[in-house]
């Protein structure tokens, strides 16, 4: 079982990771498939994700507060 500390870290890592490689930081093919298996490890599961922050989140994938469709239908 994965606890929400090492989820937090599994986002935080997953983060830098993913900004290592956009800035084009060289890496051999077997670190970053190293780094990758590193932040799935602990990562949160789709279903985890859709949970925590369903109610914020409309049946249109945007912010309840900001989504225009939304908006539109409450008026």
């Amino acid at each position: 079982m994965t606890m929400p500390s090492e989820q937090v870290y599994a986002l935080e890592a997953t983060h830098k990771f993913l900004r290592d490689l956009h800035i084009g930081k060289a890496m051999k093919v077997s670190e970053i498939r190293a780094r990758a298996a590193s932040c799935l490890r602990h990562y949160p599961q789709e279903y985890e994700i859709r949970n925590r922050w369903r109610d914020s989140v409309c049946d249109h994938g945007q912010d309840r507060e900001f989504c225009r469709i939304c908006r539109k239908e409450t008026v």
